[in-house]
């Protein structure tokens, strides 16, 4: 059954948490690189991989999977590996070239594999296949040496019926052997029927669809060689080990994704990569968490949590816009009277004088008795409320400002503003005269010399 995400109902839940019973999507966790699991947002405890949700099933990915190989390095890599096995027959100790030769190209296939299973549906670095292709292929080789040698045993001792059905057996086991043996990187393991017999139960009958994908795969293959044989024998041969080795790219991608798509059910656990699931820094878990924090009403935890991300990113602008949406949502007028001479100075140093009037106007619709005690804050302000047509609020800033602050260095100017604003409305005549009076009686004094002790 599928399950959703607590604070996105319509995505599918990645994660499980069993302390608080809720499912989470993968942006709703805390995965920082500081923590070595990832934890739940609501109690910090360690979360439960159930999978990365809607995956395609792979036998509908099949065009994917062909063209999977097409990426310039990996032709770069089966283009240059069918050369050198072309010449490699002309040289001295030619086997041992071959070996080393396919041994990279079973190591490359091989990371294809775990590649894929990890999430990464475009091929690895070719600088994959440089590194232990030669130890690869003698693991390969003693695998098929145990697996033809039990099916040798078999046949002695059991006959050829019981020798028969061995071998159908170990044909039928290979797939699940490589896939054992990609994941863990021990023969041993790989070689374990009870492992091999745990993945086939965990996969199912999807295990029997990738079997007679590969049989397919071996057929067309059969039929592409007889079109290579009418080529020149040079790039004939050449063509022949690309084909080779392009299909051996393709079977271990297929592979590789029947892992991913079967994870949970494997034990293991994967997210698709790619550009819209890159590692994300603690500045997006935190808006993460915050959402969630908010989503779940819990709005103590979602301040304090807001108002350390503006401290760490002051200058951030969408960060301070969303603390402020924060504050003015839940009313929570003594937090806003911090924030608001930071925020309005953002703003005026971001020239948007506008959002200045308008995030104010919010405030005061929503908050009729907020109180602006900083002169210098109100000064601002008001500059921003006059310069976008806001009279009534520019007033509601200055009225009075001449008592409450007699010693602001920019009185006569937000006299002079506020004379303006006053002028807007007629009935407020006699208060725009009064104060032009104050503001010629303030004048005079300022140039009136102080007398000489």
């Amino acid at each position: 059954m599928v399950q959703h995400c607590h604070y996105h109902p319509l995505a599918v839940g990645t994660y499980h948490c069993a302390a608080c019973q809720t499912h989470a999507c993968d942006r709703c966790v805390d995965d920082s690189r500081r923590n070595p699991v990832v934890r739940c947002f609501g109690c910090g405890r360690e979360l439960e991989s159930i999978g990365p949700g809607h995956i395609e099933p792979f036998w509908r990915r099949l065009p994917q999977s062909f063209r999977y190989p097409l990426a310039q390095q990996s032709m770069i890599f089966i283009l240059v590996l069918s050369v050198l096995c072309s010449f490699a027959l002309y040289l001295p100790l030619a086997w041992l070239f071959y070996l080393a030769l396919f041994g990279s190209a079973f190591k490359y296939s091989l990371s294809c594999l775990s590649h894929t299973a990890d999430g990464h549906m475009s091929p690895p670095d070719i600088t994959e296949a440089y590194e232990g292709g030669l130890s690869k292929m003698l693991v390969l080789i003693i695998m098929l040496f145990v697996t033809g040698l039990v099916t040798n045993l078999a046949n002695t001792f059991l006959g050829p019926a019981m020798g028969g059905v061995v071998a159908l057996l170990v044909t039928l086991s290979f797939p699940a052997i490589i896939i054992n043996y990609a994941i863990s990187d021990d023969m041993i393991d790989a070689l374990n029927p009870t492992n091999i017999l745990a993945l086939i139960k965990s996969v199912g009958l999807p295990y029997g669809l990738i079997l007679g994908f590969i049989m397919i795969m071996l057929g067309s293959m059969a039929v592409l060689y007889q079109w290579v044989f009418w080529i020149p024998s040079s790039i004939g041969t050449v063509l022949l080990y690309a084909v080779t080795f392009y299909y051996l790219i393709v079977l271990h991608h297929l592979l590789g994704y029947m892992v991913f798509q079967y994870q949970q059910a494997l034990g293991y656990s994967a997210r698709l990569q790619g550009d819209n699931n890159k590692r994300r820094g603690d500045g997006a878990i935190a808006r993460a968490k915050l959402s969630a924090l908010i989503k779940t009403a819990q709005f103590k935890k979602a301040t304090e949590l807001s108002a350390e991300q503006v401290k760490l990113n002051n200058a951030d602008l969408d960060l301070n816009h969303r603390h402020f949406e924060l504050l003015l949502a839940t009313g929570n007028a003594p937090e806003l009277a911090l924030f608001l001479p930071p925020y309005c100075q953002l703003l005026k140093r971001s020239g948007r004088e506008d959002l200045i009037s308008r995030q104010f106007k919010r405030l005061w619709l929503k908050m009729p008795d907020f109180q602006v005690s900083e002169p210098g804050l109100k000064w601002v302000i008001a500059q921003a409320c006059a310069a976008h047509n806001n009279p009534a609020l520019t007033i509601k800033l200055l009225h009075g400002i001449h008592k409450k602050h007699p010693d602001f260095e920019h009185l006569i100017a937000a006299l002079q503003l506020l004379a303006q604003a006053l002028d807007e409305f007629p009935k407020y005549a006699n208060h725009s005269q009064a104060c032009r009076k104050l503001i010629t009686r303030l004048q005079n004094n300022q140039a009136t010399p102080l007398p000489k002790p």
